[in-house]
């Protein structure tokens, strides 16, 4: 079969054509913008492994919200060409950015609390501690700004005989401005309105996202089947896990041979599967999960890092949703950016917990195995990298580094 190719050199002396399926994560950046980080990033990741790279012209297809651009990689006796297919739901998470404060803040904070209210939090916690930390931060900030705020106002007041509804107005109004000064600043809003989202995926109480699973699913198929790529490589980027594998479930539902005989790899970089996944409500999420991992030629791999404390660091993909053995095959790395950046990218990365969230999928300082870049237009078949990290600096297909 042909995922059980060994990759000799003379199959790569021919040009390889993959489709990259890519879902972002939640970001309001668009999807041209998002194209273009890409791209630069992928300039960067070509001189330091040694290949060429060129872009043609993006296409966007706004009314099905996918945009597509073809790139071509050329190394001394290899040349790949990847038809990038991204994914964009960006004016969907716009609608919870653009609410005007406080009222998104009001509206979407009971969202954020009914993870607390039905257990789930609880199972954050069983997962991963550092995701749980990640749950419980807005509300233990909110909790000191609440504090602060009331002990600030009653202390001023204090030798004033009002009643204590004088005294609770002001502490609110304190209250609301430190949530947004310097709340912003360490994230709360876009925290709070990243939990309502998620809270409104697990309730199926958005019906912009159903719409949204079945145009994605649409492409999906119509991508696949049109192309005769030799690998696909489908990317979920912390919440665009969850988008990636609900369209791929519907796809699949339509189409049970979509996948059939093909290279397949799921690439899941910091995902929040578990963060839908863990939720009792979500039902249906639960069962594009079993269908997705139903895909036997299906490898899925796992990228976390302990400086990311928004994916489930040192949790198994699955097994917190009980999901013990999977047809498909899974892997799972833990890697570590520090090995991969800069010093001074790496300290300006950790001042950020987005930023470290998003380093999935910037370019690399150095020469790591997972590299984002080097999986979307390199030599190399994402599942061959997968099972054996040291692929790339085995190969003689990468120009070695000069040294000085």
């Amino acid at each position: 079969m042909l995922w059980e190719n060994k990759f000799d050199s003379d199959f790569l002396m021919n040009t390889i054509k993959r489709l990259v399926l890519n879902f972002p994560g939640f970001e309001t950046t668009g999807a041209v913008h998002q194209i273009d980080r890409l791209t630069a990033g992928g300039h960067k990741t070509a001189e330091l492994w040694g290949f060429e790279l060129d872009r043609g012209k993006i296409e966007e297809k706004p009314n099905s919200h996918k945009w597509i651009t073809q790139f071509n990689a050329k190394g001394e006796e290899w040349e790949t060409e990847t038809r990038y297919v991204h994914f964009s739901w960006a004016d969907i998470i716009a609608k919870y950015e653009e609410t005007p404060y406080p009222q998104n803040l009001i509206f979407n904070f009971p969202k954020y609390f009914a993870f607390f209210l039905d257990g789930t939090v609880r199972k954050y916690a069983k997962a991963s501690r550092r995701y749980w930390g990640f749950t419980i931060y807005p509300i233990l900030l909110m909790l000191l700004y609440a504090a602060v705020s009331w002990f600030a106002v009653w202390s001023l007041l204090s030798d004033f005989d009002l009643h204590w509804l004088f005294k609770a107005l002001p502490a609110l109004g304190l209250f609301l401005v430190f949530c947004k000064w310097p709340g912003d600043r360490f994230y709360i809003n876009l925290s709070i309105n990243d939990w309502a989202f998620a809270r409104d995926m697990c309730n199926g109480k958005n019906e912009d996202v159903s719409k949204r699973y079945i145009q994605f699913a649409e492409t999906l198929i119509d991508e696949i089947r049109k192309r005769k790529p030799d690998e696909i490589v489908i990317v979920g980027h912390s919440f665009g896990s969850v988008w990636a594998v609900a369209s791929l479930a519907i796809a699949l539902e339509k189409n049970p041979r979509l996948l059939k005989n093909k290279r397949v790899t799921f690439l899941a970089l910091g995902s929040s599967l578990l963060k839908i996944g863990l939720c009792k409500r979500a039902k249906f999420f639960h069962a594009a999960v079993h269908q997705v991992l139903g895909v036997e030629n299906l490898v899925w791999h796992e990228i976390q890092t302990k400086t990311d404390f928004i994916s489930f660091y040192k949790s198994d993909p699955f097994e917190p949703m009980k999901i013990v053995e999977t047809p498909c095959e899974v892997i799972t790395h833990r890697v570590n950016f520090k090995k991969a950046l800069s010093t001074e990218r790496h300290k300006k990365m950790l001042k950020s917990m987005y930023l470290a969230h998003r380093q999935y999928i910037l370019y690399c300082d150095q020469r790591v195995h997972h590299d984002f870049q080097l999986r979307v237009f390199g030599p190399f078949f994402a599942d061959a990298m997968a099972r054996d990290p040291e692929l790339a600096f085995k190969s003689e297909l990468i120009t070695p580094r000069e040294t000085t």
